[in-house]
């Protein structure tokens, strides 16, 4: 029988996988096959494995992060489309005010709502603290007209900031088993399936056992393809 590439599935593929097993076996008679207790641990564990799974998708991040995280990126934005704006004023004085300000968040990133979550918001905290207390920076600020931008953006990093440890609190409190550690009882009671399918293969006491064997076969040559595939690229 092929084997399933199981440690180079990932966590998705591992978990479609034990789902599609319990597909393929469910199918038959599983009673009288006497699978129930092998399938109904490997049931278990996989509707384990889903619940964390989809957990893990969520605890990332949520909704209220990803608005806050939009929000300051674009008030960030805004406030630089008003920096370059400035640029091109008549007044020398307050256009290079503007360059300083520009060149002084250029030094930052080229691209700052593009950085992970807790490293935009350590940027934003040194950029904004270095433009009010250093005197060039500071006197630049107040030549040109985004004094309330600079302010939301003070005010919704801060939110984020709060919020997204507010979250890791959240999650370190309440905390479930490891996706890693049900792939590997997953994996072993897959293993005690497929062996006590063999088994009774062996005894020859119905082809039936046979069926499932090369069904289950057929599925890990798919799978073990697009780990295949996935490695050539």
């Amino acid at each position: 029988m092929k084997e399933p590439m199981l440690g180079r599935y990932r966590n998705s593929e591992f978990l479609q996988y034990m789902k599609d097993v319990l597909e393929l076996v469910n199918r038959y008679d599983v009673a009288t096959l006497q699978l129930t207790t092998q399938l109904n641990v490997l049931a278990s564990i996989t509707h384990q494995m889903e619940t964390v799974f989809e957990q893990d998708q969520r605890n990332e991040i949520t909704q209220e992060l990803l608005d806050l995280d939009t929000k300051r990126g674009n008030v960030l934005r805004g406030a630089k489309l008003i920096l370059e704006g400035c640029t091109y004023h008549s007044d020398v004085v307050i256009k290079n005010a503007a360059k300083k300000l520009l060149h002084n968040l250029h030094s930052y990133g080229t691209n700052i709502p593009r950085m992970n979550y807790q490293s935009e918001t350590a940027v934003i905290d040194s950029m904004l603290a270095e433009w009010e207390t250093e005197v060039t920076l500071s006197a630049a600020l107040n030549l040109v007209p985004i004094a309330t931008w600079i302010s939301e953006l003070k005010t919704v990093n801060s939110t984020f900031n709060d919020r997204y440890l507010a979250r890791i609190k959240e999650v370190a409190e309440n905390p479930i088993v490891s996706f890693y550690s049900l792939r590997t009882d997953g994996a072993a009671m897959y293993r005690a399936l497929v062996s006590r399918l063999k088994a009774y293969m062996i005894l020859g006491e119905t082809a039936t056992y046979q069926e499932i064997v090369n069904e289950i076969y057929e599925l890990a040559k798919l799978y073990n393809q697009t780990v295949k595939m996935r490695a050539k690229y």
